[in-house]
């Protein structure tokens, strides 16, 4: 997480009431650590942590951790963030599932980091909830291999597994969708990337619905999806999410150039100008559809497993107008595969 969300974070997550706690130096240190005065903030935070106030171990924790007011030290910032976890500071547990996570301060262990950022979740804390879906989805349910490229046998052993194999998938999808409703902005960012690049009813309109709430987006993928979302409605009606769009026009696009040109071979199209796709429609509906269970209200038809339908995709090349047929299957991943008919005459 980045260190310019952390005054935000403070305020929401130490801002909370302990009762029956000191609150000596605390809203000092606080106060200090938003003005960005940290040798002040550092000062007040120990004096606070000293009385017994846990919220005072966390910000020591957060300024070790970043190295603000003090040399970064993992480890100091670690037997910070569990005294303020142990006095039951909303967001502690975060941290530490964090540490145990990219092994920083303490032994990388992602059992652990699991087990403490479930327990974060498990106390509202939105963060938590995102590094449970982030360490599922990165160190249970990867499929990338040491130098972070596909492994396919990987990809398609998951890919294959039935739903009931798949509940770490849906605590994974939940808990990435819970953390985006309540606007945690990492997650709201990751979500919307999924959308991007998976199968399910209404992802399209997710994905632009939250990139509308997320200002100042400027990661160049994400913001080549929404492109991609906002120039396929204005061709009409597709079950393809935009990557499986992108992935799918260059088989269609030859299809199309070869009818409507006359073509025999292939290598004679990239002498044309390409086609230009002017509408799509979903010809034949979805069939056979199995979705991830989802526990959260909304999401229930966000992650298609399995199912297959067929779409009608016309273009004009050669002052003529070509439809090709593009049938789709959910790959078990998110993903789809797809293949192409042309119609036999061109219009």
């Amino acid at each position: 997480m980045s260190g310019s969300r952390l005054p935000v974070l403070l305020v929401l997550f130490l801002g909370v009431a302990i009762h029956g706690v000191s609150r000596a130096g605390f809203d000092e240190a606080l106060k200090a650590y938003q003005a960005k005065d940290f040798p002040l903030a550092l000062s007040e935070a120990r004096k606070a942590a000293d009385a017994g106030e846990p919220r005072g171990s966390m910000i020591l924790g957060v300024m070790y951790q970043n190295g603000q007011g003090v040399t970064a030290d993992h480890a100091q910032a670690v037997k910070h963030f569990e005294k303020a976890a142990q006095g039951g500071v909303v967001n502690a547990n975060a941290r530490l599932a964090q540490a145990h996570a990219r092994g920083q301060g303490v032994a990388k262990d992602r059992d652990k980091a699991l087990a403490l950022a479930r327990r974060a979740a498990q106390q509202g804390d939105a963060e938590g909830a995102f590094l449970v879906s982030v360490i599922l989805a990165g160190e249970f349910l990867g499929y990338l291999d040491a130098n972070g490229k596909p492994d396919r046998q990987r990809y398609m052993k998951l890919a294959g597994r039935p739903l009931s194999e798949r509940a770490m998938d849906t605590e994974a999808r939940d808990a990435l969708y819970w953390s985006a409703d309540k606007s945690f902005p990492p997650a709201m960012m990751t979500l919307a990337m999924s959308m991007g690049g998976s199968i399910g009813d209404g992802n399209r309109q997710r994905l632009q619905a939250l990139m509308a709430k997320l200002p100042n987006v400027t990661y160049p993928a994400l913001l080549n999806y929404q492109k991609i979302a906002s120039y396929m409605d204005t061709l009409g009606q597709s079950n393809a999410s935009p990557q499986a769009f992108v992935d799918a026009q260059a088989p269609q696009m030859l299809a199309a150039a070869m009818q409507a040109c006359g073509l025999r071979d292939g290598k004679d199209a990239a002498k044309l100008p390409p086609p230009r796709l002017v509408s799509i429609k979903v010809s034949k509906p979805l069939s056979d559809a199995v979705y991830l269970p989802s526990r959260i209200p909304g999401y229930e038809r966000a992650y298609l497993v399995s199912g297959q339908w067929e779409e009608a995709w016309t273009y004009t090349a050669c002052d003529k107008q070509a439809q090709v047929t593009v049938r789709f299957k959910a790959d078990g991943l998110g993903g789809t595969q797809f293949s192409t008919t042309p119609n036999a005459k061109p219009n």
